[in-house]
């Protein structure tokens, strides 16, 4: 039996510290928050891809339903979970880069131009900025290139007015383009995004 003193004490709502915690522990303590909420992600994503594929038959339009339940995670979270796991599988995954790096990735319908995108990521010598890696995508889906802070700052003087076409033209573009690929749990999570878009025009 393990009768060694314990500095801190995780709780159901929260976690109590003993006045004479040593740094380099609290230290570690955070640093085993940072690798277990890298994997958190990954690790609820792929739960819900297998419960997708296995358990349908017993809950089919109620899934995500019962995982917000399970998990407490909301519905469109879950989604966009699922939806980057089932489009970037393990064997294709980069240590190197972060969930959000993958989630980016992950927003190219094609599959071709996930695994160039991939590819062309793990090669680079500086992993961009999860911003940066988001607007070359947006900029060169196509063809893989990190844009130059000049193309950066160009951008920004074009769209960083309160002006809603460029955008709103975008946003069409791409949906036109996605949609007819789009699966179920992807269509819902679609809906899920743009449901305050729609409400407010409704409100209109």
């Amino acid at each position: 039996m393990n009768t060694e003193m314990t500095t801190y004490q995780p709780g159901e709502v929260g976690m109590t510290f003993q006045p004479d915690l040593p740094f380099e522990e609290w230290k570690q303590i955070g640093e085993r928050f940072g690798e277990a909420t890298k994997r958190f992600s990954w690790a609820l994503g792929d739960w819900l891809v297998y419960g997708g594929s296995k358990f349908r038959s017993r809950i089919p339009a109620e899934l995500y339903e019962e995982a917000e339940r399970m998990t407490g995670v909301d519905r469109q979270s879950l989604l966009a979970l699922a939806t980057v796991c089932r489009r970037i599988p393990i064997e294709k995954r980069l240590p190197d880069l972060s969930f959000e790096h993958h989630q980016a990735i992950a927003s190219i319908s094609n599959e071709e131009k996930r695994n160039r995108w991939l590819q062309f990521v793990a090669g680079v010598e500086r992993v961009p900025t999860k911003k940066l890696l988001k607007l070359s995508i947006s900029c060169h889906t196509d063809s893989p290139k990190i844009i130059t802070k000049e193309e950066y700052d160009e951008r920004n003087r074009k769209f960083g007015k309160d002006n809603y076409i460029p955008h709103l033209r975008g946003l069409i573009s791409i949906l036109r383009k996605t949609i007819p690929s789009m699966d179920e749990d992807e269509i819902e999570a679609l809906k899920c995004d743009t449901r305050g878009l729609v409400d407010l025009l409704e409100a209109l």
